[in-house]
């Protein structure tokens, strides 16, 4: 399978049809601690060059989607292909698609989720951190920060 054909059947989805459980790269369940007065969860959209705080809380439910999964995946891809020719790469691609597809299975169908809870969330650029699947906080990439502006925000919203 030439790198072309398989770039293109990964965005098509063709992972995602094998997997269907995501990978999240970060989740703690809340445990004992109550939740920020309200907020149970947190989704955290960025990419791999913007480092999320924190890495774990037990307040609430924190999720991180890299959005620049499938560029990493393709990348990885590309790595692994020996150069050589067309013939070569198709010849290693036949012998290791099943291991190659084991491997990036789960990271495409995290990146697929990720797209399409973006688009859910009408989120137009990044870092944007989602609160309880209703607020979108732009520009932030501290997870407590985001909580205290959107309580902030929903307490001069109630003094109205």
């Amino acid at each position: 399978m030439r790198r072309r054909n398989l770039l293109r059947w990964l965005a098509r989805g063709g992972a995602a049809a094998l997997c269907a459980s995501p990978v999240i790269e970060t989740a703690a369940a809340p445990q004992a601690a109550p939740a920020a007065r309200g907020v149970m969860t947190v989704e955290v959209f960025a990419n791999s060059a913007m480092l999320v705080t924190p890495a774990q809380t037990e307040q609430y439910r924190l999720v991180v989607h890299r959005m620049d999964r499938l560029q990493q995946i393709k990348q990885y891809i590309n790595q692994q292909i020996p150069r050589g020719g067309e013939s070569v790469a198709r010849r290693w691609m036949m012998a290791n698609q099943a291991r190659i597809k084991r491997e990036i299975t789960p990271a495409a169908v995290a990146a697929a989720n990720a797209i399409n809870l973006a688009r859910y969330y009408r989120i137009d650029h990044l870092p944007a951190i989602v609160i309880n699947r209703q607020a979108v906080v732009y520009g932030v990439t501290d997870a407590d920060q985001a909580v205290q502006l959107f309580l902030a925000r929903q307490q001069r919203a109630g003094r109205r």
